[in-house]
This record gives C-alpha cells, sequence and structure tokens, in this order.
C-alpha cells in the first residue's frame, strides 16, 4: 500500500513539472529570419548615421574655436593662476588647522566644571540680570 501511495505522488510531480516545462520553440520562418535581418540593416544603419552627425557636429565645432585665444596664453597668466589655486589650497589647509585647535580645546575642556551647573543657578542668573535691566531702565 504504502509503494502505491510513494508512485503516486511521484506520478502527480512529473505529471506537474512535465505541464510547467516551457514547449519547445519552433524554428523560425523565412520571414522572421528576414525581419532579423530587416533590424538588424536598419540598426546598424541608424548608429553610423547617428555617429557621422556627432562627427560633423565635432568637426564644425574645433573649426569654430580654432581662431578664438586660449584661456591662459601665456606663461606668467599661468603662474598667476597656480599660484592662486595653491593659495586656496593654503587656506583651506588654515580653516583645516583651526578646525583641529577648537577640536582640542573642546576636547581639554571637557572635564571641568561648568559655571552654572544646575537649573537653579540658571535662574537665578536671568533673574538676576533681568532685574538689573529693568532697574537701569528705568520701568519699575
Amino acid at each position: 500500500m504504502n509503494k502505491l501511495i510513494i508512485a503516486l505522488i511521484a506520478g502527480t510531480f512529473a505529471a506537474v513539472a512535465s505541464a510547467q516545462a516551457p514547449a519547445p520553440a519552433a524554428p523560425p520562418t523565412k520571414a522572421q529570419e528576414k525581419q532579423k535581418e530587416v533590424d538588424a540593416a536598419t540598426k546598424a544603419g541608424t548608429d553610423s548615421t547617428a555617429t557621422m552627425a556627432a562627427e560633423k557636429k565635432g568637426v564644425a565645432d574645433a573649426k569654430a574655436a580654432k581662431g578664438t585665444a586660449k584661456t591662459l596664453p601665456t606663461k606668467a597668466d599661468k603662474s598667476a593662476a597656480t599660484a592662486a589655486a595653491t593659495k586656496g589650497g593654503t587656506d583651506a589647509t588654515a580653516t583645516m588647522a583651526r578646525d583641529q585647535k577648537g577640536v582640542a580645546d573642546a576636547k581639554a575642556a571637557k572635564g571641568t566644571e561648568k559655571a552654572l551647573p544646575t537649573t537653579a543657578d540658571k535662574q537665578k542668573a536671568v533673574a538676576g540680570t533681568t532685574t538689573g535691566a529693568v532697574k537701569k531702565d528705568g520701568s519699575q
């Protein structure tokens, strides 16, 4: 009985698996082969046309830019540009040094006690400042 049940289950799985398998592909017809050739030729023609247009545009741009002056025509101009770039890098380095000093100062002050450690101390300081300001103002 057990063998019969196992055989039925295995047969069911085999039937389901074969039903889910894709059907074998039919060989392409002559019309399909011809269409593939036409598509390939069209794509190749389009690619070469686009490439030729891009090349023509590049040539036209190069001809248009041929007579224009260069951005840095002399060595002095190039040196000035280099000096400006170097100074910009130096400024960035100085900024980084200041930032690092600030971090070091903050780390050094981390363990020190605060001037007004509690909320009550802060409230007293604010109240004293406010009262002093009102008295100077002359009101109340």
